[in-house]
């Protein structure tokens, strides 16, 4: 579908997207990446990108291959969306939306792809959804709700860092780094819980967030 010719009336459609995608991406905070690929140039195929910053890659870049087989699958199938869940060698996962995207006469136009990173920051997909007026008092809120988010996920954690057979010295610190890059640590029992269920003191768990801040700092 590449080297489509576009119409007015097709530039008309790609602008009301474009319009969609900046109010969804607001809506659905900075763990979700929305991507407009145009048909009219394959080198160019990136028309309108929301966060960006998630995949590092900016309006006027190629597609990605992984998309491009998306994409040939959805049209020589004539299907209209495909909705696929990822999980990565590391554990990070994410839940992605393809749709066609036709004008008034069902011809493809474009595609547009929202993918959700689940693995980014879960205290910054909670806010999204929570008034202002309530953060601060959800950040200190020690009931058995935030305990239980915090051991959750720390299980969860945990589970794909023994797939991942990683080794016994650098074992305690990879944990906490992933917990570290969901946001767990923005709830203030975080350290203590952390420590607790990996039986190391709290100390410890400071030292490997000091090491992963200042690692992440020089980056």
């Amino acid at each position: 579908m590449h080297n489509y010719k576009y119409t007015k009336e097709d530039f008309n459609i790609l602008n009301s997207y474009k319009n969609l995608s900046e109010s969804l991406g607001k809506y659905l905070g900075e763990n979700v990446e929305i991507v407009i690929y145009s048909f009219e140039n394959e080198e160019s195929s990136i028309f309108f990108i929301v966060n960006e910053y998630l995949q590092n890659r900016k309006i006027g870049d190629i597609i990605s291959d992984k998309d491009k087989n998306i994409l040939n699958e959805l049209l020589n199938n004539g299907l209209s969306y495909k909705n696929n869940f990822i999980e990565s060698v590391i554990g990070e996962c994410q839940k992605i939306n393809y749709s066609i995207i036709r004008n008034a006469d069902e011809i493809p136009i474009a595609m547009i792809v929202i993918s959700w990173y689940f693995d980014i920051s879960l205290i910054n997909t909670l806010k999204i959804f929570i008034p202002e007026s309530m953060n601060n008092d959800i950040k200190d809120n020690k009931n058995s709700k935030s305990e239980d988010i915090i051991l959750d996920t720390i299980k969860k954690v945990i589970s794909s860092v023994d797939k991942d057979e990683v080794g016994p010295s650098v074992y305690n610190k990879t944990i906490i780094k992933k917990l570290f890059s969901q946001g767990i640590f923005e709830f203030k029992e975080a350290v203590q819980l952390v420590s607790n269920y990996l039986n190391i003191s709290h100390h410890t768990v400071y030292l490997h967030l000091r090491s992963i801040k200042k690692t992440k700092k020089s980056n």
